[in-house]
């Protein structure tokens, strides 16, 4: 069994045995992978009702205690509830009432790396924050260094374990979850008594804010006070009524965050890498915008090649290259293939959306013009598949083409120098866990222009007082 980059070993398999799924065997526990775009629609789409379920990950849900977030809970009542109050708020119509604050995060995120452009991976995440705590909870962040920022950080940082061998160990045996931690081989389960408590004060500690605030009366809109004072008027607000308004909350704040950062990495990433890409890109926005303002939402139509971009953003490195392990949950046949109950189906993303037949034989390469007047599909698949896709994934790629416009109009993105002058390649490995985050890299981003730089200052400051 792989424990490096699962998703490229699967692929592999696939192609040395010219098959669209595989099937492997890890300690009793049976596991397929299915490598084409055919399979997917199938199994997880045509036949969701018995491949809609999740695997139980005692790793995640019981000791680490995130038995409470949407990717994992066991396909039923509650799963349908909390994606009904998620389309009730992200649905691409109420989710367009978010743009102005999420170009506002934004208008944030330039300001902070025109201070300090070596800090931009923590800048995507306090914007990635920013967005996400004013939608869910009206929390407006600080500029830098947030708490409640930092507590989902720590709490993500403590889930990317999970994707540790040892970790996965648990979820293969789940009687180890009794054994005592003291006991040799099962040292993870000491690691998970020390970070479980960050599942519990992601859920707690914001809304916990927005309770606060609501009290006093000085609460801006969000979606955890829009439920709760519709709950309360109706004689909902029961201790379990309080618990599924904190849950469909906190999963807002977990699933967006860690997603939205990784993919802006590989965006910035990509323009090391293709500055070709780059110019063209600009070059769009120069021709449609002009130079005496910053691009908006108004502009997204006539910016096709920039669209082509972020969709391309999406598909060259996949945020989650195996998504989030399906369950079957009955005995199924598929093109002579018998898939028994009880197997985990992994989605191999990577694989669906690297496929040279679909995508030429560039398809490792960054290439937005194959989605330029082309019938390609857009690469929606990143967000999962089936009943169990992104609910918020409407949100995402608002806030990712925000970002990647706003971005590519103001800054220049190179390759970083030495002290000799001597450029530094960017490493281009990346994160073997449910997100793949790209490995950490050295740029040098530049304002384009000393008027750019004055743009995003005026924006921002107009923002603030306003």
């Amino acid at each position: 069994m792989p424990t490096d980059k699962q998703w490229l070993a699967f692929e592999r398999w696939g192609k040395e045995h010219d098959s669209e799924i595989i099937h492997f065997d890890l300690l009793g526990n049976h596991f397929i992978v299915v490598n084409s775009m055919d399979a997917a629609r199938e199994l997880f789409e045509k036949r969701s009702a018995i491949y809609s379920d999740r695997p139980f990950l005692p790793s995640s849900t019981i000791l680490l205690g995130y038995h409470w977030t949407m990717p994992l809970l066991p396909y039923g009542d509650r799963l349908r509830a909390l994606r009904k109050g998620f389309h009730t708020f992200l649905q691409p119509t109420p989710a367009k009432e978010y743009r102005p604050l999420e170009r506002e995060a934004v208008l944030q995120l330039l300001l902070n790396v025109l201070h300090n452009p070596e800090g931009f991976m923590a800048h995507l995440r306090h914007m990635a924050g920013a967005i996400i705590l004013g939608i869910a909870y009206g929390i407006k962040v600080q500029p830098h260094d947030d708490p409640y920022v930092e507590t989902v950080e720590k709490g993500l940082q403590a889930a990317a374990a999970v994707s540790e061998p040892h970790a996965q160990l648990f979820d293969l045996l789940p009687c180890l979850v009794h054994v005592p931690s003291w006991f040799p081989g099962v040292g993870w389960k000491r690691f998970a008594e020390k970070n479980h408590h960050w599942s519990t004060d992601v859920l707690e500690h914001p809304y916990l804010a927005t309770k606060e605030a609501m009290a006093r009366g000085t609460a801006t809109p969000s979606v955890a006070a829009t439920m709760t004072t519709e709950m309360e008027s109706n004689g909902e607000m029961t201790p379990e009524g309080e618990a599924f308004v904190k849950q469909l909350v906190g999963n807002m704040y977990v699933a967006g965050a860690d997603t939205t950062v990784c993919a802006l990495e590989n965006f910035i990433l990509a323009m090391i890498l293709y500055p070709e890409v780059q110019k063209k890109a600009q070059a769009e926005i120069d021709a449609v915008v002009g130079h005496d303002r910053l691009p908006d939402f108004s502009d997204e139509k006539l910016l096709p090649y920039v669209g082509a971009l972020a969709k391309e953003v999406l598909r060259w490195r996949n945020v989650t290259p195996l998504g989030v392990p399906h369950r079957l949950t009955t005995d199924d046949v598929w093109k002579g293939y018998f898939l028994p109950e009880n197997s985990t189906v992994l989605g191999n993303i990577w694989a669906i959306l690297h496929d040279e037949s679909v995508y030429g034989p560039d398809a490792l390469s960054f290439n937005p013009d194959r989605y330029v007047n082309s019938d390609l599909p857009d690469p929606e698949i990143a967000f999962g598949f089936g009943r169990r896709v992104c609910p918020g994934q409407y949100m995402a790629r608002d806030s990712i083409w925000l970002a990647v416009t706003l971005i590519l109009a103001t800054m220049d993105i190179s390759k970083a120098v030495d002290e000799n002058g001597e450029e530094i390649e960017p490493e281009q490995d990346y994160a073997s866990s449910t997100v793949a985050y790209p490995r950490p890299f050295k740029c040098s981003i530049k304002p384009r222009s000393n008027a750019a730089a004055k743009l995003v200052d005026l924006e921002t400051s107009d923002k603030m007082s306003g």
